[in-house]
């Protein structure tokens, strides 16, 4: 059961404000609520993942592991966020790990319960998909502001310049296909 606080913030997270109230609401009732401390590995870079996790209090980082050993952080997370979107949906493992900074509340939505969600409810679990989808655009249209500023900030960098430029490419042709 879902806390009633814990449901407010869900269902008035920015991120589900185009949602239909009574959608947001059968997601809701197919998570399971759950606060972690600070340090517990939340997601975990090459492992399977059979979740997608609502950020409702605290922060997170995104992490990479490098082959060499180090890690580098790649972004903070604050709540409402929601990670674990790509693996969730895919069967490849994610490629970075996601570790709580402080102690965090999230709302943990399993495949098992979304499968379930599928059948009792095919319109809730269509939004949350048109959510994630929404989520991830957000975060690419960032990706893609960030290089293009370095990118114009470093024109006398012609092997990045390059490297952007063809990495733009291939994914905008992939996706046509």
């Amino acid at each position: 059961m879902v806390q009633a606080e814990a449901a407010e913030r869900f269902l008035s997270a920015p991120m589900l404000a185009k949602v239909d109230p009574g959608l947001r609401r059968a997601v809701l009732d197919a998570m399971v609520e759950d606060r972690s401390p600070a340090g517990t590995v939340l997601l975990t870079q090459g492992q399977p993942n059979d979740h997608l996790s609502f950020l409702i209090g605290g922060s997170a980082v995104i992490e990479r592991a490098r082959p060499d050993g180090t890690v580098e952080a790649l972004a903070t997370l604050h709540a409402p966020s929601v990670f674990g979107t790509t693996s969730f949906f895919s069967p490849d493992a994610p490629t970075f790990n996601v570790r709580a900074s402080t102690e965090v509340w999230l709302l943990t939505l399993y495949h098992t319960a979304h499968d379930r969600l599928r059948r009792e409810n095919p319109r809730a679990a269509e939004a949350l998909a048109v959510t994630a989808v929404n989520v991830l655009s957000e975060r690419f249209n960032e990706l893609d502001r960030l290089f293009s500023d370095y990118v114009h900030r470093h024109p006398d960098d012609p092997p990045r310049v390059d490297e952007w430029a063809g990495f733009r490419a291939r994914l905008f042709e992939e996706s046509a296909d």
